[in-house]
């Protein structure tokens, strides 16, 4: 088994990209929705990007964007991942897969209905990401959605060999306890590991020490 997926989202500086310096993290977020209280702008995703550690991967978040909003971001930011919380439809990430460049994580959001099947998108992503949502706030809740649904997901997406990641409330004082009951390929954190606003190494150390020592014990 391949160890647990950690994405650290919602960094705002070059200093909450250092605040990663030595730990195992796989990859770091990066906000591009408007009105969100941790977007960034390309200038600023682009000088976080350039301080994080090697091997981190940099992952943009997006909601509803347009095919001209994404590529100006892609031009200015080194981006791995392109992580969708929106209605974008099957096509729009086909397209996207097409651009070559990224891989495409589709968020679908626990208890909420899609226009389209959901596995019409299954042969344009990556990875699947599980997330909370409250009324029309997309992500970014902290709170967590009821994990006994994420058996059902696994089963459905496992046909696709597609990994199921969950968001949502996720701190070091559950991601433990997540991990040991439903083992979802990944896990994806951002308020839980903040302090008066702003990413504390302490938290994340734990968070992702936490992880790490369950795939030691498990894989």
């Amino acid at each position: 088994m391949s160890p647990t997926f950690v994405k650290v989202c919602g960094l705002r500086s070059p200093e909450d990209a250092e605040k990663l310096e030595g730990l195992d993290v796989t990859a770091a977020g990066l906000i591009f929705v408007p009105g969100r209280h941790r977007q960034v702008t390309p200038e600023e995703g682009a000088a976080i990007a350039a301080h994080l550690p090697r091997g981190v991967l940099k992952a943009g978040v997006f909601i509803n964007p347009t095919q001209k909003e994404l590529l100006s971001v892609l031009d200015q930011v080194p981006l791995d991942l392109i992580q969708l919380h929106g209605e974008e439809s099957p096509q729009f990430c086909e397209w996207l897969k097409e651009q070559g460049q990224v891989h495409v994580v589709k968020v679908f959001h626990m208890g909420e209905s899609l226009p389209v099947s959901w596995e019409e998108y299954a042969p344009y992503i990556d990875a699947v990401l599980l997330d909370s949502s409250t009324g029309q706030k997309r992500g970014g809740t902290g709170k967590s959605f009821p994990w006994q649904w994420i058996p059902n997901e696994k089963k459905r997406w496992r046909r696709w060999e597609l990994p199921v990641w969950v968001a949502g409330g996720l701190s070091p004082d559950n991601v433990e306890r997540l991990l040991q009951e439903y083992a979802p390929d990944g896990v994806d954190v951002s308020g839980g590991v903040e302090m008066k606003g702003g990413k504390d190494r302490n938290k994340i150390s734990q968070f992702v020490e936490r992880v790490r020592q369950y795939d030691r014990q498990n894989h």
